[in-house]
């Protein structure tokens, strides 16, 4: 039993129980949080106003900030160099602080990098030179093709149903790959992209459609100076509007076959491994919106009087208070837990990231609301940074994988997983 030196207030950084953090960590995340607050805060207040088109625009404050971004030498690629032990816990680290400053700012600047890191980690030195140095994107999500997009082994598949071959497919041609279609509205950076990472139906020779009602696919690499490529005009979305979001159309693309990352038996590993990646950087980044609109109402609380006494001093402010600050530390804990099952022996699986990114962002979205609430009408006005965390949070519930569809896949994969565990067959009465 642990003796008590001392019963004074508990010692809280900004990782809250975070208490071991290295000297390395600590420094890594004053480095991100002055960043983050010094950087990311002030252009998102610029861009959130703008129309979507402005935030794209020439001189818009989007590309003075992806510079910066630039120089703190944090990307996919970085991250991908460190150990299990170090990535466990500095990846929910560096997106917590960046999405403090904003969520949106922190999807841009990585899923810009997405494709010149998956270049990298294929160690083909053609690949590192065509990619390395161009801003990407991540097509997987086409304009009929959502949900089964993310059921590849087709869980959800009705009996005797197909899934939709969707509105993007590639066919193989030789040494070539043809591209023809277009994707989802809603691709991340595909507005300023000038390449992508595409997971997309594929044709070997036989068709798209696969005998078990799913469809064959692809992973390749595309460069946007190929002839018929066009990108769309970026979305006006209620949420993380400084991140630039569209559709990217493809009319008779020819790709080299050299550019394939991953064929048809390598295609659902890719898409999983990217897509578990990914979610689990949404589930990170809704712990750092969750910690801003925590500071937001607590120091909002500090400063309003009401019932001739500050906000603070009522007991059911603080009880509320109470109650973001436990939902806070539940994001952080199902984050990483999660990255801890995905970087050790036993990972990594999309069950994790799910877990992660389901728990994290409708805790987060919960953690919003209530800041918004004790704000009052004071949290509805677009002078208070408040507003902006419930609309950028929202967006998290659906970025990644709509929630409920996310976890229709963890369950089948939980199940799935326990009909194989013989401790699963005991019966717990006894």
């Amino acid at each position: 039993m642990q003796d008590f030196q001392n019963v004074a207030a508990p010692r809280l950084g900004f990782g809250g129980l975070d208490a071991e953090l290295t000297d390395e960590e600590r420094d890594l995340q004053r480095k991100i949080r002055r960043f983050a607050v010094g950087v990311m805060r002030p252009t998102a207040a610029r861009l959130d106003p703008m129309a979507a088109a402005d935030v794209i625009g020439r001189g818009s404050p989007l590309w003075d900030y992806l510079a910066r971004f630039d120089d703190l030498g944090i990307n996919p690629s970085w991250l991908a160099t460190l150990g299990p032990d170090r990535r466990k816990r500095i990846l929910p680290l560096v997106f917590e602080e960046l999405a403090y400053g904003d969520a949106g700012l922190a999807v841009a600047a990585f899923t810009a990098k997405m494709a010149a890191a998956t270049a990298a980690a294929t160690g083909d030195p053609e690949l590192i030179e065509r990619f390395g140095s161009l801003r990407g994107c991540w097509i997987a999500i086409l304009a009929d093709r959502g949900s089964d997009a993310i059921d590849h082994a087709g869980f959800e598949l009705a009996k005797g149903a197909r899934q939709s071959e969707g509105s993007l497919r590639a066919v193989m041609r030789g040494p070539e790959v043809i591209l023809n279609g277009v994707s989802s509205d809603w691709i991340s950076c595909a507005p300023i992209a000038e390449c992508a990472l595409i997971h997309c139906p594929a044709d070997y020779g036989g068709g798209i459609a696969r005998p078990d009602g799913g469809v064959s696919g692809i992973a390749l690499l595309v460069p946007f100076d190929l002839p018929g490529v066009e990108r769309g005009p970026p979305v006006e979305k209620i949420g993380q509007r400084t991140l630039p979001t569209g559709n990217v159309r493809f009319n008779e693309v020819r790709v080299p076959a050299r550019y394939v990352v991953r064929s048809q038996d390598g295609f659902y590993p890719s898409f999983a491994s990217t897509h578990a990646s990914g979610a689990m950087n949404v589930a990170a980044i809704a712990g750092g919106v969750a910690k801003a609109a925590f500071d937001c109402a607590l120091h909002y609380a500090r400063s309003r009087e009401q019932g001739g006494a500050r906000l603070i001093a009522h007991q059911h402010v603080r009880w509320r208070l109470w109650e973001m600050w436990r939902k806070l530390e539940i994001c952080r804990a199902a984050v990483r837990r999660g990255v801890a099952y995905n970087v050790s022996p036993e990972g990594p699986h999309l069950l994790a990231s799910i877990t992660a990114k389901t728990t994290a962002t409708q805790t987060a979205f919960e953690v919003a609301m209530e800041a918004i609430q004790i704000f009052g009408a004071n949290g509805l006005a677009r002078d208070h940074v408040v507003e902006r965390l419930l609309r950028d949070v929202t967006v998290c519930l659906i970025q990644g994988g709509e929630n409920h569809s996310l976890g229709l896949q963890g369950g089948n994969w939980l199940l799935h997983s326990l009909d194989g565990d013989e401790s699963s067959a005991l019966d717990p009465a006894g």
